[in-house]
């Protein structure tokens, strides 16, 4: 809060005096208005320092970038402060700032196209920031063809209207990556590119026209307003001002597609412009940037099928995980009912159709006695004993009901068949306990079993409650035994 109230106070004392250098108007103006120019410049690139270090770890690539675009911009208008001890009028002759400028448009460039969301997207935002890197490097080509022109007014005019190409190009990626961003933390720092990237534009087209048009240091006065933007922006602990900004699925794809095509549009377009200066050079970069944007939209589109291909199998994968037990790798309850639905309608014939529920028995004083995991291992053990007897019963279906319980469904098999299945099941799980546990140690169950007969079927929830019903039964009658009761319908 310290520092937002007194970043007025630091950059009102520059600003005061260039007003006071200009209104004076010696023959040191333009270098006093230079000086409170890169006054201004230090105070942002400070507040952008602080910034950088209070940032989050994935967000500080981003605010070290903008950092760099400031410093650009103070040894440009160092150059210029530079310049003018020795051409009071100024010039660009004996040092020339446009590099600089180009390279400060380059960097908040490569900051809108970097993306490290994923790796194939970060290799997308990689071609991106070439691509960036060799438009601005056509633009410097045509500003360096601008100022070492035949004729001083040609030139003037053109190199206002490229630095105004420039500076727009730069806030309109700008503006495309703000309007797409999801993340706060993101939002926030496009927020204040986008400000001082639109206000720099704004100010350097006034600028420029208003120093070709008129012979008056009044201009001046406006290189300090970007320089104010950025910097109060950045002493804000807070963007009050983004809190109700929140861009739609629809315009963060926008984002994505725009941007790219864009920006490799527009270096086409620059590339075309540098033919009446060097024709190799501009046809080497016209195929640069269309082979840039051809990679990286193959490398987009293997990214979406290879992404298409590991969805397919994590919906398999999810699938599977839904119906089945991850313990022993039976049909969990939802997997049961899906199967017993289907078999239950499949198998209306005078065969019948037979349900066992199984129950482990004592398997509290089990777990109590040897631990969850001894009970863990018996129900595993359960489970591979029902599932070798079913893998000899033909569309025998076998899954753990839940907790100790097991179902078994027998379609096309009697009572009798299938009560002889369960035995064998049982004397298989009594016979042969799981390791480590004693070789005394006997695992048991008891068993209900139902048949249905006939045409019209009950419910399958009455179908489980008898079937449940003679467990209770089986467990009445001593335990470790199996009971069975057929249902005939009409």
């Amino acid at each position: 809060m310290r520092i937002q109230r007194w970043t007025p106070v630091f950059f009102s004392v520059p600003m005061a005096g260039q007003c006071i250098a200009v209104l004076w108007a010696t023959e040191n103006t333009l270098f006093h208005s230079y000086v409170a120019v890169v006054t201004t410049v230090a105070l942002a690139i400070l507040l952008c320092a602080r910034r950088v270090s209070l940032a989050v770890r994935h967000n500080r690539p981003l605010w070290a970038l903008l950092l760099a675009s400031l410093a650009a911009k103070g040894v440009a208008f160092t150059l210029l402060l530079i310049d003018s001890v020795h051409h009071s009028e100024g010039t660009l002759v004996m040092v020339d700032p446009s590099f600089w400028f180009c390279v400060a448009g380059w960097f908040l460039i490569a900051a809108a196209s970097f993306d490290a969301a994923t790796p194939t997207v970060r290799w997308a935002s990689l071609g991106d920031i070439l691509t960036s890197m060799l438009s601005v490097g056509l633009f410097y080509v045509l500003l360096r063809a601008a100022i070492e022109g035949p004729t001083a007014a040609d030139s003037a005019v053109f190199l206002t209207r490229l630095f105004d190409a420039l500076d727009g190009f730069v806030a309109a990626i700008v503006l495309v990556r703000f309007l797409g961003t999801r993340r706060a933390d993101e939002r926030r720092f496009f927020g204040v590119v986008a400000a001082f990237t639109v206000t720099d534009a704004i100010v350097a087209a006034v600028h420029n026209r208003l120093v070709v048009a008129t012979d008056s240091y009044l201009p001046e006065l406006l290189l300090t307003l970007p320089m104010v933007v950025v910097g109060m922006l950045l002493s804000r602990r807070k963007a009050v001002w983004l809190r109700g900004f929140r861009p739609s699925l629809l315009q963060r794809r926008l984002s994505r597609m725009v941007r790219p095509f864009a920006l490799s549009l527009a270096t086409c377009f620059v590339a075309l412009a540098t033919a009446h200066v060097d024709k190799t050079l501009a046809i080497r970069a016209l195929v640069a940037a269309l082979t840039l944007f051809a990679c990286r939209n193959a490398l987009v589109v293997w990214y979406h099928l290879s992404a298409e291909d590991q969805m397919r199998v994590l919906r398999r994968r999810l699938q599977h995980a839904a119906v089945h037990d991850p313990l022993t790798g039976l049909l969990n309850r939802r997997g049961l009912f899906h199967i017993l639905q289907r078999e239950y309608d499949a198998a209306r014939h005078p065969a019948g159709f037979s349900i066992a529920m199984i129950d482990v028995d004592h398997f509290k004083r089990f777990n109590d006695e040897y631990g969850h995991q001894a009970g863990d291992r018996c129900l595993v053990h359960v489970a591979r004993s029902l599932t070798q007897i079913a893998d000899a019963v033909p569309s025998c279906v076998v899954s753990r009901y839940g907790g100790e319980e097991f179902v078994l469904l027998f379609p096309e098999v009697t009572l009798e068949s299938a009560l002889l299945y369960v035995e064998r099941a049982r004397i298989a799980v009594a016979l042969a306990p799981p390791s480590p546990l004693p070789p005394d140690t006997r695992i048991t169950f008891s068993a209900g079993l139902v048949t249905v007969e006939g045409g019209r079927w009950p419910p399958i929830d009455e179908l489980l409650r008898q079937a449940d019903s003679a467990v209770y039964a089986a467990k009445a009658e001593g335990r470790d035994r199996s009971v069975g009761a057929a249902l005939v319908t009409a």
